[in-house]
């Protein structure tokens, strides 16, 4: 690995830390947890990722001046710590008890806009004469940045998702890949969405030197070069290939064109490139296999995965990232969706690691009217019905840093949930998503969905029968855009009683109340019996959510290890 001189001292700083806890260095990387493979596994325990992104760029350096400086994720120097923002940024998610942060890699746009690129953007050399990339020459800058973030989250034990590739972030035409931008006068792309879609049926395209494929696998064999040694990362094949009918792209002259993408395409494309990944890592000389992930929405590119069908890429992605509550059209399902549709579901059934890595932000800097922005508590809406669906993955993207106001509270609340998680410690290993609707062990629940008063009851449990069970539930509408979040109504009717029933066992369980947004119990614990019977329960005063936990104590031994 060719390792940086800014870097080597966060490297060093790993491993002397390493040496003396588990907690900082991990002793290998991030993997699936063999016991449970709904969940990863990092640093000897069983491990459920929850974190706050910031925007996507860390490791670039935002101009002078701009709002953008102290409101995102970047490579500039606070003042008045003495660090880069990205380390006060990983200071703050350690300090939650957050622990994944993304960051994009091949930004198909320049973040810089009208004014130019920001100074490193891309890691290809820019002719500022010319006013395009040379796809032959690295900027190494960008990558010594890019690895300086990736050592210090390793430090802080926070998992970075690199996202390779993106067709949706900003204008097009501005972009490295765009054939108009780059001076090496490269042939392929004919527009956005082609970015993630090889031609043909063959992974022919990458390994042809005049087609721009190519600089898309030698830009993949680069990083693996560069973060190869890291264990707190994950490779994210593109964002959101098959959602391309957001808007309009542009071909090779900048003209309009139809929004319509091949999503077989973007399949092949997703193949040839897990190849390029995993033959690129099998050539370092001291190789790690780090977990791989597609960001995949619609059921044509989903289906491969399923039991029944089974492509030779498909076991090398382990990861299936998705966005939102509800996508626009019947096709494409949102995060929730695919969760609820192909966790556990028999032969349609795909048994990944689910994550929910972006929605509708929390409040910004930026003045969008027409932005749909989510509160804090709609954000520990989503998140918690996620992560108590057996999710493996929940990263609040977002555009705003703030250290007050509502971007805090959405870390602080994330928090929360990170922490309810921990505390569930061996239990989590052994529990599974309740795909009954309502669950066996909650019989008296709303159906998901069903309308209460002016909103909906949304809910998730999981349970390891006779040992632990734990229920979230919340009353939500969704909002009206085409990429739907919930909204927190003004008055709810909030459930006064819940029957519950779990399964017999030899000890009773403890039960409580918990207040999602503080972490803390509401309320003294209560007994319930273990003799199998259904009973019914006082619910607790609440205003939006609330949730659930019952335990009895009683422990499955099991060693967590790394899946195969």
């Amino acid at each position: 690995m060719k390792t940086s001189q800014k870097t080597r001292p966060y490297i060093a700083l790993t491993a002397c830390l390493g040496m003396l806890s588990n907690s900082i260095a991990s002793a290998a990387p991030l993997c699936i947890d063999a016991v449970n493979p709904q969940y990863f596994h990092y640093n000897g325990k069983t491990t459920p990722l929850v974190g706050y992104t910031p925007e996507y760029i860390c490791h670039l350096e935002q101009r002078a001046g701009t709002p953008e400086v102290a409101q995102l994720c970047n490579y500039n120097l606070d003042a008045a710590s003495g660090k880069r923002n990205f380390q006060r940024v990983i200071d703050d998610l350690a300090l939650r008890h957050l622990n994944v942060l993304r960051v994009w890699v091949g930004l198909g746009h320049s973040p810089g806009g009208a004014a130019g690129p920001l100074p490193h953007e891309q890691p290809f050399a820019y002719n500022a004469a010319l006013g395009k990339w040379d796809l032959y020459t690295w900027n190494q800058t960008f990558f010594d940045r890019l690895e300086e973030v990736v050592a210090y989250a390793q430090t802080k034990n926070v998992v970075v998702e690199l996202t390779l590739f993106d067709a949706f972030s900003g204008d097009f035409r501005t972009s490295p890949w765009y054939p108009g931008k780059n001076t090496n006068g490269y042939v392929g792309l004919s527009d956005e969405w082609t970015l993630t879609a090889a031609p043909g049926t063959t992974c022919l395209p990458f390994g042809t030197p005049t087609n721009i494929y190519s600089r898309q696998q030698a830009l993949v064999e680069k990083l693996v070069v560069e973060l190869n040694a890291y264990d707190n990362l994950y490779w994210e094949l593109a964002n959101e290939p098959d959602l391309s009918i957001v808007r309009a792209g542009y071909n090779s002259s900048g003209a309009t064109i139809a929004d319509t993408v091949s999503v077989p395409r973007i399949v092949k494309w997703h193949e040839c490139m897990t190849d390029i990944l995993r033959n690129a890592e099998g050539t370092m000389a001291a190789p790690k296999r780090h977990l791989i992930a597609a960001n995949y929405h619609t059921q044509t590119a989903l289906a491969p995965f399923r039991t029944i069908v089974s492509p030779a890429y498909a076991p090398d992605v382990r990861i299936l990232n998705g966005h939102y509550i509800k996508v626009r059209d019947a096709g494409r399902l949102s995060a929730t969706e695919k969760q609820r549709t192909y966790l556990n579901g028999g032969l349609q059934g795909i048994a990944r690691v689910y994550g929910f890595n972006e929605g509708r932000p929390t409040p910004s800097y930026r003045t969008t009217p027409t932005f749909d922005f989510i509160t804090p508590d709609e954000a520990r809406a989503e998140a918690w019905e996620f992560m108590l669906g057996e999710g493996g993955l929940y990263n609040h993207y977002t555009t705003d840093w703030s250290g007050t106001g509502e971007p805090l509270q959405t870390r602080v609340q994330l928090g929360k949930l990170a922490d309810f998680l921990a505390a569930l410690g061996p239990y989590l290993r052994h529990m599974t998503r309740a795909i009954n609707n309502p669950p066996t062990w909650a019989p008296n629940l709303p159906a998901f969905g069903t309308a209460r008063g002016s909103s909906n009851v949304y809910w998730s449990a999981m349970q390891q029968n006779g040992s632990t069970y734990v229920l979230y539930l919340h009353h939500s509408t969704l909002s009206s855009d085409s990429f739907k979040a919930y909204v927190k109504p003004a008055i709810i009717t909030a459930l006064n009683t819940l029957d519950l029933q779990p399964a017999a066992a030899a000890t009773n369980y403890t039960a409580e109340w918990i207040n999602p947004t503080t972490g803390n119990r509401i309320g003294s614990t209560f007994t319930v019996l273990a003799d199998g019977v259904r009973r019914t329960y006082p619910v607790p005063a609440y205003t939006y959510d609330i949730a659930l936990k019952l335990s009895n104590g009683i422990v499955t031994p099991s060693t967590g290890t790394c899946a195969l």
